[in-house]
């Protein structure tokens, strides 16, 4: 089951072709040669871009051409779109707890730009960009993840996407919607080959079995320095709050190990004086990025140099230091908040003590703060947001008797669709969520396409359609039929899914 999508960019998820041709011919008319149609370019043009530089400007290092390229890149980022079916490919892998990394030779102020632009930036736990060879880069990526090859797939629309993917041991699916047709992505063997994106979410299927069956063990620690200052970083996984560094813990370490690696990965920070607080079961996180469901063990600790030093890898946008009065006013996410509120219970802030001033919110909202709420680490498990369609009409033939099924009757139909993303996680987008104008008319399809003798036939029919078709993770169905004397009406309900 694949559980990791790497992806290319240019020509896989969006079409900069113009803007890069448009580049290209600008650095060729720089060094007096000829400029290129959109045809010959497309013919000539391969990865490692540096093996096309060298045919037709022969003689320039790699610095010089990234150079020239960003110079003579004039076109408007936002003037970028989104292949056919990539945004739809995008938050189906996300819906279902798939993680999504981009691994592209495009700059990555290119990639980044367009990416916000189209909205699609915090759909990815990493831009791995400006790569001159993906087959040797894509290695030391899988490894920084802890991806296994056999759990993940790269999708590109050039050979040297397919034979990057070869390299890694990775599966390996090639879309014709960029740069190199069929014929020459057949070349490269790749172990899919579609013409655009629009059947990944059904050769992907959902995740299943032992795929995202078990929580994620990760580690972080509250990093404290020489002034009492704690490290907060902010991060897009977290829908851009604050929070503390970590990352999950690999096979075959121990959890101090796992924390001093991620640390230093993360921020280059070395530390002293570890103690473990707290264990957060964090189930369906509404400010993550995906669905997941971690075993948060988090820590405290101090920098082991006087003047640290924070060097932040990818992953965060922005650090700040902070005493714990402006700490608590930062909008922290949800666990960040829970073990800043431990700490302070059990005076773990340098002889910080409860009285210092908590915001209201805090206060009111916060489990530790009660003492009988203290028997087990906190439990993040919130119910799925829903969408609710209430008295539906249903024109059906139904019924038992032949006589009754003989002619059209109106079914009622309440309808609860239970979604996987939170509606905070969804920016204000339409695409984010289920159309319930189009569930609605679905099922009305459904209940007129045939007779049928039981109305829990039906239901069963429909909330199967809820489920397959429009990625909810869970429904509720109530249908009811008007038939008994002396009664409003019969009504079957069913739960089916989470």
């Amino acid at each position: 089951m694949i559980r990791n999508l790497l992806f290319d960019w240019s020509g896989t998820l969006v079409d900069d072709l113009p803007g890069v041709l448009c580049a290209v011919n600008g650095m060729l008319r720089s060094a007096g040669a000829a400029e290129m149609t959109r045809e010959e370019f497309k013919a000539r043009f391969r990865l490692p871009y540096t093996e096309f530089f060298a045919e037709v400007l022969p003689g320039l290092p790699v610095e010089r051409l990234q150079e020239l390229y960003l110079e003579h890149f004039t076109h408007d980022h936002a003037d970028i779109a989104l292949l056919p079916h990539a945004r739809e490919l995008i938050q189906f892998a996300a819906a279902t707890g798939r993680r999504l990394v981009v691994l592209s030779s495009a700059p990555l102020p290119h990639v980044m730009a367009q990416a916000e632009a189209l909205g699609v930036r915090d759909a990815f736990e990493i831009m791995r960009c400006g790569v001159v060879d993906k087959r040797t880069e894509i290695h030391g990526l899988l490894a920084e993840l802890d991806m296994a090859a056999a759990e993940t797939a790269f999708i590109g629309d050039m050979r040297h996407d397919i034979d990057a993917g070869h390299a890694a041991g990775v599966v390996t699916i090639a879309t014709c919607t960029g740069y190199e047709s069929a014929e020459m992505l057949m070349t490269a063997a790749p172990d899919m080959l579609v013409p655009d994106l629009s059947r990944l979410p059904v050769l992907l299927g959902p995740l299943t079995g032992g795929d995202g069956a078990y929580p994620v063990s990760t580690v972080g620690a509250l990093i404290l320095n020489a002034k009492g200052e704690m490290l907060l970083i902010r991060t897009h996984k977290w829908s851009h709050r604050w929070g503390i560094p970590g990352g999950k813990i690999k096979r075959g370490e121990n959890c101090e190990a796992a924390l001093i690696r991620e640390i230093i990965e993360e921020t280059a920070l070395t530390l002293q004086g570890i103690e473990f607080v707290m264990v957060q079961d964090c189930v369906e996180p509404p400010e993550f990025l995906r669905s997941a469901h971690f075993l948060l063990l988090n820590y405290i600790a101090r920098c082991a140099d006087a003047d640290p030093q924070v060097v932040l890898n990818e992953e965060a946008q922005e650090f700040q230091w902070l005493p714990l009065a402006e700490a608590l006013r930062m909008d922290l996410n949800i666990p960040t908040r829970i073990l800043l509120d431990e700490c302070v219970r059990r005076g773990l802030l340098g002889g910080v003590t409860n009285e210092v001033p908590m915001p209201q919110k805090l206060a009111a909202t916060s489990a530790l703060s009660d003492p009988k709420l203290r028997l087990k680490a906190p439990v993040l498990m919130l119910p799925p947001d829903e969408i609710r369609i209430s008295a539906l009409r249903l024109t059906t033939h139904i019924g038992v008797p032949e006589e009754e099924r003989a002619g059209s009757q109106v079914l009622e139909a309440d309808v609860t669709l239970r979604i996987r993303r939170r509606f905070e996680a969804m920016n204000d987008d339409i695409a984010a969520t289920i159309d319930y104008a189009a569930v609605a008319a679905r099922l009305q399809q459904i209940a007129a396409e045939r007779p049928r003798r039981l109305i829990e036939t039906l239901a069963a029919e429909m909330a199967a359609c809820v489920l397959e078709e429009f990625q909810a993770i869970g429904v509720i169905l109530e249908l009811r039929k008007r038939i008994l004397p002396d009664t409003d009406h019969v009504a079957v309900r069913l739960v089916r899914g989470e």
